[in-house]
């Protein structure tokens, strides 16, 4: 490349992990432990942390957040690697156990009236430190960190393979452009570099195919019709089989007291929800995500969950949209003159974001929101009141976790040398998931040393 000669060589390292969030922090801890020095995380944010940033939830349940026939490891072993997970992260004061499994009684009623309605329901040990307490959380995790540098705001632009076997990163830091290399490199870049990575895999000719992506609405309600079953489990896991469709539809992300926020990813927007460890709020939201694959002539479901997200940024005016269950129920958009209306009963539930009152099924596929429609009524069965008239239901909430890469047991690509995990490379969908994964890919990175 002829741009090589203008670029400042960096130090270079023995192993270079690509982001900062659970899956590449839990790596460099694991690789510590092992006796590995120079390490470097790389991230384009100036501050480390990827999901941990979020609301900060952990599910202690190798049935949640991780697939373990695809990180090819057996239930033993992934509730050893859990144990050593929830190690660290309890080392942590400010993160508390918000469920309890041993509440055996309350759980088995909540079990048993699911499936009464068709649902699967799953409740994990839950620990939770709440958005306001991610940086100290992030910072705590860095502290453990002996032999680890952290290349931030470093936004890498291209991996080349060198003729020896060792790979050189191409890296704009402040408009300059840093070169450095390692013979090893890790790639954990979360739901928001999934779709980059790709790009860079392709370069490298590193094998990936496409699964699953999740796309729903995001819910907020008058807390007190959930209070009832966020008292038992604090993020409760509701699984639907849909009727019509025979699709898989899900709760994800509960946030009792929480609030809905908008995430920026440039030419569009996107609804997530969090909670305050200390401030509650008088609702709480969750996701309802339809799982949705695809199959030839096209199964690009990347492109496939941009162009949804990208309709409502349209339809939303730069905004996501939120619309009231009364409206929908009754076949109108949701409008800002009615928004808080007395009359409708609107007022119940005040939103806790600014979004675009309007009409989702614009911009949501129809069978999709067939498949929520049909399990939110569902939903409404187990728990009363989910589908009072004031209830909001914002779009899009999606999740970017669908592009796979096939990977050994140790999650080294075909390409040796580079290793992945995390959710940005199917390997995970949520925090613990994403740690076992990075713990996975350190221990095959020193086994190949």
């Amino acid at each position: 490349m002829l741009f090589v000669f203008n670029v400042m060589q960096m130090k270079n390292y023995k192993i270079l992990i690509i982001g900062s969030g659970p899956a590449g922090l839990f790596a460099a801890l694991r690789l510590e432990k092992l006796g590995m020095d120079d390490i470097a995380v790389i991230d384009r944010n100036p501050y480390p942390a990827g999901g941990l940033l979020n609301d900060g939830k952990l599910n202690f349940d190798y049935r949640v957040g991780l697939d373990i026939d695809e990180l090819q490891i057996d239930r033993v072993t992934a509730e050893g690697m859990m144990l050593e997970i929830k190690r660290i992260f309890t080392g942590f004061p400010r993160c508390r156990q918000v469920t309890f499994t041993d509440n055996r009684n309350n759980l088995r009623a909540l079990a048993d009236m699911a499936a009464e309605h068709g649902a699967q329901f799953i409740a994990p040990e839950q620990w939770h430190w709440g958005t306001d307490n991610g940086r100290a959380l992030v910072d705590y995790l860095r502290g453990q960190l002996k032999k680890t540098d952290f290349l931030l705001s470093t936004e890498v632009e291209s991996v080349e393979k060198k003729r020896e076997g060792s790979f050189r990163l191409l890296c704009r830091i402040d408009k300059k452009r840093k070169s450095c290399c390692a013979p090893v490199i890790l790639a954990a870049p979360g739901r928001s570099g999934a779709y980059w990575f790709r790009d860079i895999a392709r370069a490298l000719d590193i094998r990936n195919n496409f699964g699953p992506i999740d796309v729903g609405i995001r819910l907020e309600l008058n807390r007190k019709f959930y209070d009832f079953v966020t008292g038992i489990v604090y993020d409760p896991k509701f699984i639907f089989t849909t009727g019509r469709h025979g699709d898989k539809v899900r709760t994800f992300c509960t946030n009792p007291g929480g609030r809905v926020r908008v995430e920026s990813y440039g030419d569009f927007k996107l609804v997530n929800g969090d909670a305050l460890s200390g401030k509650k709020t008088k609702n709480t939201n969750f996701a309802l995500i339809n799982t949705v694959a695809l199959t030839k002539p096209y199964s690009d479901t990347t492109e496939f969950g941009l162009s949804i997200a990208k309709q409502f940024f349209l339809l939303g005016g730069g905004k996501p949209i939120v619309q009231r269950i009364g409206d929908f129920r009754e076949g109108r958009r949701s409008s800002l003159s009615t928004f808080n209306s007395t009359a409708r009963h609107f007022e119940v539930c005040r939103a806790t974001c600014s979004a675009t009152p309007g009409d989702i099924t614009l911009a949501m596929p129809a069978r999709i929101m067939d498949n929520l429609w049909e399990s939110l009524k569902s939903l409404d069965k187990i728990i009363p009141g989910i589908l009072h008239p004031s209830t909001l239901m914002y779009a899009p909430e999606i999740k970017f976790f669908d592009t796979h890469f096939p990977t050994d047991h140790y999650l080294e690509t075909n390409v040796k040398g580079i290793f992945v995990a995390g959710d940005g490379t199917g390997k995970s969908r949520g925090i613990v998931g994403a740690a076992m994964s990075g713990m996975i890919a350190a221990e095959g990175i020193m086994n190949g040393r």
